[in-house]
């Protein structure tokens, strides 16, 4: 019998086997965990400390956790330490071409959704870009519940904090998030109104924040 050469699974499909799928767009939904985090930390600074009742995040350059979409098995028992995981950031940019942005929100919820099916607590982080993104930067993901957002980067006065501010209130309507925890700068004049709804905002402050913030106290 003539052997046949099986195609490498450079997509990975095996990540979703399992998945359910938002009807309208085709990506996999993240079931999102109960709890919410009290302490986080990032990916890359994980790696040098041992506090596992930290929540692990990946608000840093894709660079840092590619290694993760590249080669996820040997991860699993790494992350399984850690009180659970912010879902992954693979950036969704304005500059990029929209096809690849899609790309990226998928390739976020695959690996989110295959962490959670090895018991990996989830909670799913939100990005967006400009208006054409909410056709699926949203999707995916439950209403009601716990979301993340990263603001670092994002409150400076330039397109990044126009596109955020303008994306925003649109996420909310969308999703009704319960909770919304926020890593980086989180003023009141923009989350104030969203506490005075009823939503439980939930600020961890970022680690370049942290950096500059005791250089200032030690002159």
């Amino acid at each position: 019998m003539r052997k046949v050469k099986l195609k490498k699974d450079y997509e990975k499909s095996w990540l979703v086997k399992t998945a359910s799928y938002d009807k309208s767009t085709d990506i996999p939904f993240i079931v999102t965990a109960d709890a919410i985090p009290s302490s986080i930390v990032s990916y890359t600074k994980s790696r040098r400390e041992r506090d596992y009742s930290n929540w692990v995040h990946f608000y840093e350059n894709d660079s840092s956790f590619s290694c993760i979409w590249n080669n996820p098995e040997e991860y699993v028992d790494y992350l399984k330490k850690f009180a659970g995981i912010i879902s992954p950031d693979i950036s969704i940019c304005v500059d990029y071409p929209l096809p690849v942005q899609y790309y990226n929100k998928y390739r976020n919820h695959a690996l989110s959704h295959w962490f959670y099916s090895l018991d990996i607590p989830v909670i799913p982080n939100v990005r967006w870009a400009d208006e054409r993104s909410y056709d699926f930067c949203f999707s995916g993901i439950e209403k009601n519940s716990t979301v993340a957002v990263g603001t670092h980067g994002q409150m400076k006065p330039n397109i990044n904090k126009d596109l955020f501010l303008k994306g925003l209130p649109v996420m909310i309507s969308r999703l009704s998030p319960s909770t919304i925890i926020v890593y980086g700068k989180a003023p009141d004049s923009i989350w104030g109104e969203y506490r005075d709804k009823g939503i439980d905002i939930k600020h961890f402050t970022s680690e370049t924040e942290h950096y500059y913030s005791s250089r200032k106290g030690g002159k």
